[in-house]
């Protein structure tokens, strides 16, 4: 598959599209490396690669840091329809199973070689980062997530919580949600972990993602002060725990 160049919204970013996903990537600042990080945005605030670029930059990281689209979904509000089956597992397992063939055509295009990557992401962004390392689809070095879903159960109780959505759990949901579930990867987890948090988090998402911290070796929680669910503030102090992270 060819990558497609293009000039990016943000200023010096270059854009693409490589195995079917949509990236915008941010060059290292510091010369030429083989290091590369993916940073998924939050299907909320920031709710594309751009908008992630420009909340967490990630300048001092001397790496390629690539931004992929999440699928172009919203979730199901029609009578019949599954918000797990129908919206937020194939938004999260089409993420996943794409990272492989996306980093053979990154690599490619910005002539680095195979090396452990960093990988990031917001809410459902986060999951997409936990199960790409908890299945072990690549090496990875250092993950960090910010404000993380770590199981379905806990979307959907914010979903139904916070935004209204409906949802029966249906034998076809429940065998989705197992496979989305984080917790079942820890007693082998991969690599180093930080998780940041916002003090005002959605109630539902802070038990999990506790057990999750608590279950990783050595893994590190920060909470931010005032930060709730969206990254639409205190994005440089995130921005500073991720850096320090992973540079």
């Amino acid at each position: 598959m060819v990558i497609k160049e293009t000039t990016g919204a943000v200023d010096g970013t270059a854009a693409g599209t490589a195995a079917g996903v949509r990236y915008v990537a941010l060059p290292p600042a510091h010369g030429p490396t083989d290091r590369l990080v993916l940073l998924w945005h939050l299907v909320g605030q920031p709710g594309t690669p751009e908008d992630m670029a420009t909340a967490l930059p990630l300048h001092d990281v001397p790496a390629w840091r690539v931004y992929p689209a999440l699928p172009a979904t919203t979730p199901p509000d029609t009578a019949g329809a599954n918000p797990i089956t129908d919206w937020y597992a194939p938004l999260v397992e089409s993420s996943v199973a794409a990272v492989p063939a996306l980093l053979d055509h990154l690599r490619d295009r910005l002539g680095t070689t195979p090396a452990p990557v960093d990988l990031v992401g917001g809410s459902a962004g986060g999951h997409i980062a936990l199960l790409t390392a908890a299945r072990r689809l690549t090496p990875v070095r250092r993950i960090a997530v910010v404000n993380p879903a770590v199981t379905a159960e806990a979307v959907v109780d914010a979903s139904t919580a916070h935004h209204g959505l409906h949802h029966d759990w249906t034998p076809a949901a429940r065998d989705a949600a197992r496979d989305l579930d984080v917790l079942a990867h820890t007693p082998h987890w991969p690599a180093p972990l930080l998780v940041v948090r916002g003090d005002q988090e959605y109630p539902e998402f802070r038990p999990v993602q506790d057990a999750l911290h608590a279950a990783v070796p050595g893994s590190r929680l920060v909470q931010i002060p005032g930060l709730a669910h969206p990254l639409v503030s205190h994005t440089d102090l995130i921005d500073a725990e991720v850096t320090a992270w992973l540079a």
